[in-house]
């Protein structure tokens, strides 16, 4: 039976709106549009309908026509007149009557923009939140500041904390001593200081232990918190009472430096040196970095803290930039740890991964608290090498072999796929030894030892928040230590060439920063047994809680090499010809590096560097290329300034 072709029906139609009189007073706005075109980067003007006049202000929300389509965008300003030629659109919608744009994070992002080399468009997506129209107002209620009374506080220099009174803008590098908590001195700064102050941490952990800390220093109800943690709707009830001036202090993490709080008065980089302020997506910019340009524009004080300072702080630092904030050198034997490394590595109870050394270091410990174990692995059995050549033992795919905690069977670490007859390809081999022991291997270890101590285990995966009330032994992975409530009786760090001997430029200087972050979880007279040779500069470094010194001379090894800080490093990834072409194009100009392989087997990558003279020019000259591609429709190549690695 033949079907029945079902009837046409008439599609029905929209007719276009149109568009009413401009606005009689400053009838032109001029947009920022979020094209999503690279080389667009500028601001375009419409008309503005009269029915829009009182709400489309600058800093406001707004959805206008381009190019047969309908873009969102910003305000910037309004006008009298254009300088554009020919017929011009109207303004489609005011999206949210609240300006969320401040003149202040403009200028901000147009400078980060300009930095790493990206366009405005790629750093307000960071910088302003998603409207929530369910939102409503909240007033918040305000706690005077108790005065200033912590202990530690004599202990450094006054004439900073007389600047912090008067108001004088300031520039430091703090390291704080060990064994204290930054967080309650961090306080002591904020209740000295007048004005609003913004406060940077790592991660949202950070932010709850910052918050607690100021709440028990009696900092209260005018403190506003921005994280991760917090649900769409919360930050923009945040962000909605810091745009009011409701807000007289911030906590927050790497995405708080573009808060618009008035009146900033003090910005503070707690652990300045953390990757994580560092922005994963492009145009990858970074928090410090940020908040050293937001200082310079809004002429506030700026602290950076860190136990041990990132070889960038440093180098402000030496280039006078900032001064450091230091306690008198006499105080450090008073609240410094006790450290203990390896003096004679042929000695009977100084060799195997956990030595004689360090077995009474925990012993000692546990009889009067709770010991901190760090390994800087995670797992069972992360490595494998041939027992007879001593080379590492590999899959066929290239991914190193491991032992699961599970079955004990070995399997590759890449591909998953289980090995039963693994033979060595450099010698034929079949037998191998254990490599990297990671922590779930070396609580099984510790365990036997200790029978009858409590053992938890602490690792990204399955973190430790609460603080440590107990006589246990804690084994962590870099990162994942939790706080003891009195401080560890007795810290051991395992394993720590594997952190020197990265193959990461940044290694030396990550080991650092982990090992005095770390060490000053201690108790006061606490030991810390590190299985290091105690002539390793590193090490004296602890024993002297001297970490400028380190990193000044990683600092000047780096110029020698021309490598950054000193010299402006950019990596650019793309198509294999399109990074050739390039890599030829700025060789006669810049440092350029061969091409090197990615995970992705259709794109290459090269490193371009350039002296400190040279690094606005690199950046611009990188734009400008950039934006000549994308005019021309070709592949976008992926940028990155100042990476993390190289």
């Amino acid at each position: 039976m033949a079907q029945v072709p079902k009837a046409l029906t008439l599609v029905r139609q929209r007719a276009p709106k149109t568009p009413g009189k401009a606005a009689n007073n400053s009838p032109i706005a001029r947009v920022l549009v979020d094209t999503g075109v690279f080389h667009l980067d500028q601001e375009f003007d419409f008309l503005v309908p009269e029915e829009l006049s009182e709400i489309a202000k600058p800093g406001v929300s707004v959805r206008v026509p381009f190019n047969g389509r309908k873009c969102e965008g910003y305000i910037v300003g309004r006008a009298n007149s254009s300088a554009h030629i020919g017929r011009m659109q109207f303004l489609d919608k005011v999206n949210n009557e609240t300006p969320l744009l401040t003149s202040n994070i403009l200028n901000l992002s147009r400078a980060v923009a300009r930095k790493y080399a990206s366009n405005i468009m790629d750093v307000l997506r960071f910088a302003l939140p998603s409207a929530v129209s369910s939102v409503k107002d909240v007033s918040l209620n305000y706690s005077e500041l108790q005065p200033s009374n912590h202990e530690t506080i004599k202990h450094y220099p006054q004439s900073y904390f007389e600047s912090l009174k008067k108001g004088e803008a300031s520039h430091v590098i703090w390291t704080p001593l060990p064994t204290t908590e930054p967080f309650e001195l961090m306080a002591e700064f904020c209740k000295i200081r007048s004005g609003n102050i913004l406060i940077l941490v790592p991660d949202s952990k950070s932010v709850d232990r910052c918050l607690q800390a100021f709440l028990a220093s009696g900092i209260g109800k005018n403190i506003c918190t921005w994280s991760s943690e917090l649900t769409k709707s919360q930050r923009y009830s945040n962000y909605l009472e810091i745009l009011k001036g409701n807000v007289q202090l911030v906590i927050g993490v790497r995405g708080a430096v573009f808060l618009p709080i008035q009146s900033l008065s003090l910005i503070i980089v707690w652990d300045e040196g953390n990757d994580n302020y560092s922005e994963i997506r492009s145009p990858g910019w970074h928090a410090r970095e940020v908040a050293i340009e937001r200082t310079k524009q809004e002429g506030c004080s700026l602290l950076l803290g860190s136990f041990s300072p990132s070889l960038i702080a440093t180098k402000y630092l030496l280039a006078g930039w900032i001064k450091p904030l230091n306690p008198v050198q006499q105080i450090f034997k008073e609240y410094s740890p006790k450290f203990i490394g390896i003096s004679e590595i042929s000695a009977p109870d100084q060799r195997g991964r956990i030595s004689t050394k360090a077995w009474k270091t925990i012993q000692r410990g546990l009889q009067t608290g709770p010991v901190l174990v760090q390994v800087p692995l995670r797992g069972y059995i992360r490595s494998l090498i041939c027992q007879k050549c001593a080379n590492h033992a590999r899959c066929k795919c290239g991914g190193n072999l491991i032992i699961g905690s599970v079955n004990k069977h070995i399997v590759c670490g890449l591909c998953g796929i289980f090995q039963s007859d693994w033979q060595c390809s450099f010698c034929a081999g079949r037998t191998f030894r254990h490599s990297g022991i990671g922590d779930e291997r070396t609580v099984e270890e510790i365990g036997k030892a200790f029978p009858g101590i409590p053992i938890r285990n602490s690792n990204q995966g399955s973190m430790i928040l609460d603080e440590i009330d107990e006589t246990c032994i804690v084994l962590a992975t870099p990162g994942s230590e939790p706080r003891a409530k009195k401080g560890y009786a007795a810290i051991v760090f395992l394993d720590s060439r594997i952190s020197l001997e990265r193959s990461s430029i940044n290694a030396e200087e990550q080991a650092r920063l982990n090992w005095f972050s770390v060490s000053a979880l201690a108790a006061k007279n606490a030991e810390v047994f590190l299985d290091v040779v105690v002539s390793d500069l590193n090490f004296q470094a602890l024993l002297r809680w001297d970490p400028w010194h380190a990193a000044s001379r990683d600092l000047l090894e780096r110029i020698s090499l021309n490598l950054p800080p000193h010299f402006k490093a950019v990596s650019v990834i793309g198509p294999h010809s399109d990074v050739h072409n390039m890599a030829l194009e700025f060789s006669g100009k810049y440092l350029v590096s061969s091409l090197q392989s990615t995970d992705d087997i259709y794109l290459s990558k090269i490193i371009l560097r350039g002296t400190d003279h040279q690094a606005q020019e690199l950046v611009e000259d990188l734009l400008n290329y950039c934006r000549i591609r994308s005019a021309h429709g070709l592949t976008a190549l992926k940028v990155r300034v100042d990476p993390i690695e190289l």
